[in-house]
């Protein structure tokens, strides 16, 4: 990888998807300290193909940073921008076997900026945003090398609360994503070469978010799925669609500045042409300890 795409993807991984938009509601409001944005984390974490557990298993540790403005959807107002950020660091225990090259760490960087515009429905109970979002991912989900996706398009949201809370969150967004592959099994064995493995090009993205929180413990669960489909100027007919699932459980740990998350992630990616000689299904599972100052 060369140095303009360490700069663009500036590092650092969640080994856990997407972050939600709301965070765990207080387990007592006159107990519950403030809301800062400012937090780390620290998690552990598996991943593995499971057409190819053997040569594709993964356990590691990592830290993240993160500055989240949008832990309470609730605050949203109308032109008031929100901001998420989040950058990781990963070091695997194993790495990838069939790619001699494969560095142990890994990162990610995630940045979302989000703008409140307009109430909707007879009640004004739905949210309308703007929303522009940036991943980047380095080394970090096994046979990539490199993967970016720049995003803008709209988020409606709506919470439905009685006792405890219901947050449901729809985006569709247009986008530019661009993946290498460095990996020697489908050089080595299919005879692809880079510009068979690379890809990039534009697309629709669209993600479906679902939260439930109970309020007397502020345990919440966490439910979403995103599909961006690429089949705009790629090259030669190619196209890239990436499809993930993830769960999450977040339980606090005597407020809501101090979290345990427990998180599986499914990473689906087709290609028109079969590139590594396996389906490409991701699997992960991972545990995060998360502090907010």
């Amino acid at each position: 990888m060369d140095n303009n795409h360490w700069k663009i993807g500036l590092l650092v991984t969640s080994l856990i998807a997407l972050p939600s938009y709301s965070a765990a509601a207080s387990a007592s409001a006159h107990e519950a300290p403030q809301n800062s944005p400012l937090g780390l984390s620290l998690l552990m974490g598996m991943e593995s193909y499971l057409d190819s557990p053997h040569s594709s298993l993964s356990r590691g540790a990592g830290v993240s940073f993160i500055w989240d403005e949008m832990r309470d959807p609730s605050s949203f107002k109308i032109g008031q921008g929100v901001i998420q950020t989040r950058f990781t660091y990963y070091y695997e225990k194993d790495s990838e076997v069939y790619d001699i090259d494969r560095f142990r760490s890994s990162g990610d960087a995630k940045f979302i900026y989000q703008v409140p515009f307009a109430h909707l429905g007879a009640h004004h109970d739905y949210l309308l945003s703007f929303q522009g979002r940036y991943e980047g991912h380095y080394n970090s989900q096994q046979l990539e090398e490199f993967e970016q996706l720049a995003l803008a398009g709209l988020a409606l949201e709506r919470r439905f609360s009685d006792i405890n809370h219901f947050d449901v969150g729809l985006i569709l967004a247009a986008g530019f994503s661009e993946e290498e592959k460095d990996d020697d099994w489908p050089r080595e064995q299919l005879g692809h070469d880079t510009d068979v493995l690379g890809r990039s090009g534009f697309g629709l993205y669209m993600e479906l978010n679902n939260s439930y929180t109970f309020s007397h413990t502020g345990v919440q669960l966490q439910g979403s799925i995103s599909r961006y489909a690429g089949h705009w100027f790629y090259d030669d007919n190619q196209f890239y669609e990436v499809n993930k699932f993830n769960v999450r459980v977040i339980v606090p740990l005597a407020n809501q500045n101090n979290l345990l998350r427990f998180s599986v992630q499914i990473i689906a990616r087709e290609y028109e042409l079969d590139l590594i000689g396996f389906k490409d299904t991701l699997y992960r599972a991972g545990i995060e300890y998360l502090h907010y100052f």
